[in-house]
């Protein structure tokens, strides 16, 4: 093909009032990776914002073109009253989609993101009959954890996008699973979150001296179990010093995370909450450090795991969701969740050296899986396939 495939990607969700960096950086990723190898336009749908009906944004300082349609959402009292604010998103959509047809042009192919509301798959298939569409799905709800794959209507509509798009592709072999356990089947293909290997790496000069640091980054919620590496750190600390852990992020367990270190005895010099960072400051404070840790109760394919072995860091987590996809014996430790003798052990095995990782072989690692040279790569001959099979079978 001599011109470039135009892919337009659609997330299903979006929060515009979300300043966490975690809000859509999966998806934000795959857009990057995808971006310098087609002509790509991306639409967000969103409600809430908007002082009017509807109102647009654009620019082109993004992954491709960007539009960003608002819309203000009945306010219903009851839940199955909502179906109202089905409506206001597909009359949004349809806003969005004039104004890129006339900035941008037609799609070849549609990429959607994330369990998809029912006024997407309404406007799509009004707007893009027939056209082949890719799912990514990297949502947490699938997991019996989260529990928010529920309802009759979710999971019919899931399972109507599932069965009729060309590809679905997962970001996990066990999210994939997840999906299938609940009657979902389709044609999958797993392709991995993808992370910024030019931003993310190791230090020149990794540093030798002691004492070591443990680096823990999150948005703190239950989810994640900062108490738990707070404990498990008291642990160790009281048997020796040569340690030190930064915890970046936030999250409304903040509060009360420095009080259980304050409880624990574990002093500023020991532990340190250094809030959210940005991602060049993030990228920084991975380059100081010796080793990543996250201890979640579940996950699917953490971008910030593939961020640590980017920077060739060992990674401590639990063995949940993808994350053994990610963390093998020569890239870092697994312990079950909740473990915190475990998790406790693990540290000090690497302030002891008993494994010893290299953080070279590390970084190869990440950047051979889950660099934008592969995971673009992969979505690019994915669009070529579903634009051959397209034209074969009309």
């Amino acid at each position: 093909m001599s011109e470039k495939i135009k892919v337009l990607f659609w997330p299903g969700f979006w929060y515009p009032d979300r300043s966490d960096r975690l809000n859509g950086i999966f998806i934000r990723r795959h857009a990057e990776a995808v971006a310098p190898l087609t002509d790509l336009a991306v639409l967000y749908v969103t409600a809430g914002r908007s002082r009017k009906k509807f109102e647009i944004e654009a620019s082109d300082d993004g992954p491709g073109t960007t539009v960003r349609v608002y819309y203000r959402p009945f306010p219903v009292p009851f839940r199955p009253l909502r179906i109202f604010n089905v409506g206001c998103y597909f009359f949004a959509a349809r806003r969005g989609i004039r104004f890129l047809r006339a900035r941008w042009g037609e799609p070849d192919i549609l990429h959607l993101h994330v369990n998809p509301p029912w006024g997407q798959v309404a406007a799509m298939e009004f707007f893009f009959p027939g056209r082949p569409f890719i799912f990514t799905e990297h949502w947490s709800g699938y997991h019996r954890a989260n529990g928010e794959f529920r309802g009759f209507f979710r999971k019919w509509l899931t399972r109507r996008v599932v069965r009729r798009a060309y590809a679905v592709t997962p970001v996990s072999r066990n999210l994939q699973e997840l999906m299938e356990n609940h009657g979902l089947p389709g044609r999958y293909q797993v392709i991995p979150n993808a992370v910024r290997c030019d931003l993310f790496h190791p230090a020149a000069a990794p540093s030798v001296a002691s004492p070591k640091v443990f680096l823990h980054v999150s948005r703190l919620t239950p989810l994640k179990n900062v108490a738990g590496i707070l404990r498990a750190a008291a642990a160790l600390r009281g048997r020796r010093s040569d340690f030190r852990l930064l915890i970046a992020g936030e999250g409304p367990d903040r509060g009360s995370l420095e009080s259980l270190a304050a409880g624990l005895a574990l002093s500023g010099e020991c532990v340190r909450f250094v809030g959210r960072q940005d991602e060049s400051d993030l990228a920084r404070l991975m380059r100081q450090a010796d080793c990543f840790i996250l201890f979640s109760e579940y996950e699917n394919l953490p971008c910030v795991v593939s961020e640590a072995m980017a920077s060739g860091l060992p990674v401590i987590a639990t063995r949940v969701g993808g994350i053994p996809e990610q963390v093998r014996a020569d890239t870092g430790i697994l312990v079950a969740p909740g473990d915190e003798a475990g998790l406790t052990r693990a540290m000090a095995v690497v302030l002891d050296g008993g494994a010893p990782f290299d953080r070279a072989a590390i970084r190869r690692f990440a950047e051979k899986n889950y660099g934008y040279a592969e995971v673009g790569n992969r979505f690019l001959l994915l669009y070529r396939e579903a634009l051959h099979d397209g034209k074969k079978n009309p």
